[in-house]
């Protein structure tokens, strides 16, 4: 009966997942095509799209620590739904300015962090509370396959309508999304904090500094934030190869599908015993793929770079995910300081994305494109080196649940 349970999503972990798949469309058009746009629309191409990432990543650290003691101490759905509000202000920002948001990479970087602080730091709080440990696995691979699958029509929906038609007619195409999370966040049962003491960060770093599990943790978050720089270089490769946002989408499309293959398998099939090899076999087919584009940049080359990276980093994050959530639930993170061990989990990630955009914008300003494959490479080197940390905690994590 439990190995039967184990295979449906009760109410909360469906609506977690609704709220996920709307988040993933709206960061595809956010994330992928506002690049592919960036590139087409502004004279310094990699700075415009390193200035955009940038000012994102920084407005969501920033939001994080600003709404933490609210999403403590308050109604985490009522947090939650500020995401939405921004969204709705920045796509109707983006929709207004058409052509002319290439200007405004700043404002519009910015806007879009703050929408994903939003989104970001209550539902993992969310996710903690209402996803047990033993499901955790299971939960993760099949939400990304569920979340993948509804992403497959979408890239060439959206590449189709970018190219034949306008930016803004995709913009108001997207809020509509925004009603549906809505109906979704009003279905999810209550996440009220009983607990009422306000954030501490400066305490929980004191609290911690001499546990080395959760250290170790923070370190793989900063090689793996670098090396988010992945999507953006798998995407700036394929408009410079194909030129397109249809045929951006088509390929988008087909690798999305492969991904959703691969994390049923995840989930169906794989469990914490598993994390090692999984992560071995990905590390090769990544590194092997980024040396063969750094050698000759063709259009087979960038195709089997970019489905590698984008099923392999799916599920390489999958897995390091699944240990940060399952690292607030040990003996090291006591339930009063979970806000904050997810806020100094940002930070690090922060800071990690933060070196990695400063170096692609230094290739950008001058105009150093040569050693733009060296950078890929340094990029999968740090997201196999920050797995293979996470996965090394993994018996601890265990251990202290």
């Amino acid at each position: 009966m439990r190995e039967k349970f184990r295979h449906f999503f009760t109410k909360d972990e469906t609506m977690i997942t609704g709220l996920a798949v709307c988040h993933a469309i709206s960061n595809m058009f956010l994330g992928t095509f506002i690049i592919s746009f960036l590139m087409h629309n502004s004279i310094a191409e990699i700075v415009s799209v390193s200035t955009y990432r940038l000012f994102y990543y920084f407005a969501m650290c920033i939001t994080f620590i600003l709404v933490a003691n609210w999403c403590k101490c308050g109604n985490k759905k009522l947090v939650f739904s500020m995401n939405i509000i921004t969204r709705i202000i920045l796509l109707g920002l983006i929709a207004v300015l058409g052509t002319k948001a290439a200007d405004y990479v700043i404002l519009l970087g910015g806007l879009y962090g703050i929408f994903d602080g939003f989104y970001s730091l209550p539902i993992y709080s969310i996710t903690i509370e209402k996803v047990p440990y033993e499901r955790m696995v299971f939960f993760t691979g099949i939400k990304s396959m569920i979340k993948n699958t509804f992403k497959i029509i979408v890239p060439v929906t959206l590449g189709f309508i970018i190219t034949t038609k306008s930016l803004q007619n995709t913009a108001w195409i997207i809020m509509i999304i925004a009603i549906l999370e809505i109906i979704m966040l009003c279905l999810l049962s209550p996440s009220v904090n009983k607990e009422q003491k306000s954030v501490n960060i400066t305490g929980f770093i004191r609290s911690i500094k001499e546990n080395s599990t959760v250290k170790t943790l923070f370190v793989s978050e900063i090689f793996r934030g670098f090396a988010t720089i992945l999507e953006t270089v798998v995407t700036m490769y394929i408009v410079y190869v194909f030129h397109t946002d249809m045929k951006l989408g088509i390929w988008t499309t087909i690798f999305t599908f492969c991904t959703v293959i691969a994390s049923w398998a995840f989930g169906r099939f794989c469990s914490r015993s598993d994390y090692k090899w999984i992560i071995v076999l990905c590390s090769v087919l990544m590194l092997s793929t980024a040396t063969m584009l750094f050698i000759n940049v063709t259009n087979i080359t960038t195709l089997a770079y970019a489905c590698t990276s984008t099923i392999c980093f799916e599920i390489m994050y999958q897995i390091s995910n699944a240990n940060a959530i399952d690292m607030a639930r040990t003996k090291f993170i006591t339930q009063d300081n979970r806000t904050e061990y997810l806020v100094v989990r940002n930070i690090m990630v922060f800071i990690g994305q933060w070196f990695a955009l400063v170096t692609l914008m230094y290739i950008g300003v001058f105009e150093l494109y040569k050693i733009l494959g060296v950078f890929i490479i340094l990029a999968v080197i740090a997201l196999i080196s920050g797995c293979f940390l996470s996965i090394s905690i993994t018996k601890d994590i265990d251990k202290n649940i």
